[in-house]
């Protein structure tokens, strides 16, 4: 089969589903089949998200426009409702070459994108390692829902996306705790949105082998939703700080559970218990000390060995000291005895593989990227902004595609233009420039976006990140 044998069945599958629930005309429906079509590029042809959107934008679009009927209009008015910009823009443009040529949308299609917010409701665990968020909207008398599933052990991400015409049974099923330490509320719309959106955001960053189908053919219509729900006024969530990760850090030194590990080495128990602290509230809203057992087990197990350089002594009194910690983070949150033994049940064996992650030369590698940067305490928030621009200017190991660069240390600033000489010594330069001259460029944008300085450097690379560029392209153009 051709390349465009190829694209021409691709199409076919992407216009199939939508056209069929245009023809019926329910919205649902008409929205479900559309969103789940602009997942199929990057299903079945394993496009990634810039390249789906720009098929999407261009071939699909075309084929629409070429449709010349009623429905290609309705589907178009359907693309602009769910699509990113790029798509809004270009089904934008084709539904007008439509219009002008006498053909409409059905009048049903003027509700599409258009539900009307009802009531949101959380499900979570005491702990803080995951939730669902369900919100139900309606259309006319007709009600469906969206529910999100969320892992907040790292930073916030969709696990799974389900819709459902039942909000009853929505209610029923996000409304009732789960398990001994499960919880459920009702929240507010805005706050609903608070809790979907940064995790929704990231979802166009995520491999689509690490999501279920159902998720992916969701992402557009959930977006969608997303945008109804009202924002939440500044300063609605709390707000915690250094000086309260600070007074958390204060109480679990003058704790019971600490007084052991306190006693055998203080500066390894505070070094510890500011570790744990920062990270347990490094998302907005989150307080001090909040931690499940899977979040306790990344802290460790991939946090501490890709960020800090131990002392033997801190490493001796690892065990003792997160122990402690954990024991006491569950009496400082306010849970009982139960709760403590659950939070503390994984630990040895977590414990147990810690040398070997820490001493791993992926972990002694990606420490290099932040070891002047790091203090116990330190905002992990901001560490990781700071180590997500280092990472951008100089590809850490295993991403440089050659064993002997992946070997040499990112915070040296030789090695850093040994990496980028093997990726663009080969590029062509901009006209009236030599090869020299592209590579001193992209040695200078390199060192600026290590250093940080000048900050405009990172907000321009940034700015061509949003049109989805490649790192590759942003660097040579920023050289140029």
């Amino acid at each position: 089969m051709t390349e465009n044998d190829e694209a021409g069945a691709l199409l076919e599958r992407l216009l199939a589903g939508p056209l069929d629930a245009i023809a019926a005309g329910d919205p649902l429906q008409a929205e479900l089949e559309t969103s789940a079509a602009m997942a199929i590029p990057r299903l079945t042809a394993e496009m990634d998200p810039a390249k789906a959107d720009a098929f999407i934008s261009g071939p699909l679009v075309n084929a629409v426009r070429q449709h010349r009927s009623a429905e290609g209009a309705a589907l178009l008015r359907l693309l602009m409702s769910l699509g990113s910009p790029t798509v809004k823009r270009a089904a934008s443009a084709a539904l007008g070459d439509l219009t002008a040529a006498g053909r409409f949308p059905a009048d049903w299609v003027n509700q599409v994108g258009k539900p009307v917010p009802v009531q949101a409701w959380r499900r979570y665990d005491v702990f803080g390692d995951d939730e669902a968020v369900a919100v139900s909207y309606r259309y006319g008398d007709a009600e469906h829902g969206v529910v999100v599933q969320i892992d907040l052990v790292s930073v916030p991400t969709v696990v799974t996306i389900a819709v459902a015409d039942d909000t009853g049974k929505l209610r029923e099923v996000v409304g009732t705790p789960e398990g001994e330490f499960g919880r459920a509320e009702e929240i507010s719309l805005a706050q609903a949105r608070g809790r979907i959106e940064p995790a929704l955001d990231r979802s166009a960053a995520t491999p689509a082998d690490r999501m279920s189908r159902t998720t992916l053919a969701y992402l557009p219509i959930t977006r969608s939703r997303v945008r109804r729900l009202p924002v939440e006024e500044q300063g609605a969530e709390p707000a915690y700080t250094a000086a309260d990760r600070a007074a958390a850090v204060a109480d679990f030194m003058a704790s019971p559970q600490a007084a052991d590990v306190v006693a055998a080495d203080a500066d390894a128990a505070l070094f510890w218990a500011q570790v744990l602290t920062g990270y347990s509230s490094r998302i907005p809203g989150e307080p001090p000390a909040q931690v499940g057992p899977r979040k306790l087990a990344f802290i460790l197990l991939a946090h501490v060995p890709d960020t800090f350089t131990l002392t033997p002594a801190q490493r001796d009194h690892l065990a003792a000291a997160v122990t402690a910690w954990a024991r006491w983070s569950a009496a400082y949150r306010g849970l009982d005895e139960a709760a403590a033994d659950y939070l503390t049940a994984d630990l040895p064996g977590v414990l147990a593989q810690f040398d070997d992650v820490y001493d791993d030369l992926g972990a002694v590698s990606d420490r290099v990227y932040v070891a002047d940067l790091v203090t116990p305490d330190v905002d992990v928030a901001l560490l990781a902004e700071q180590a997500d621009r280092r990472q951008f200017a100089t590809p850490m190991a295993t991403q440089r595609g050659d064993d002997a660069l992946d070997k040499l240390d990112a915070s040296d600033p030789a090695s850093r233009r040994a990496i980028a000489a093997a990726e663009f010594a080969g590029c062509t330069p901009p006209s009236g420039r030599t090869a020299e001259e592209l590579l001193a460029g992209v040695y200078r944008v390199v060192d600026e976006l290590w250093q940080g300085e000048p900050l405009t450097t990172w907000t321009a690379a940034q700015r061509q990140l949003a049109q989805d560029r490649t790192r590759h392209d942003i660097i040579h153009s920023l050289a140029g």
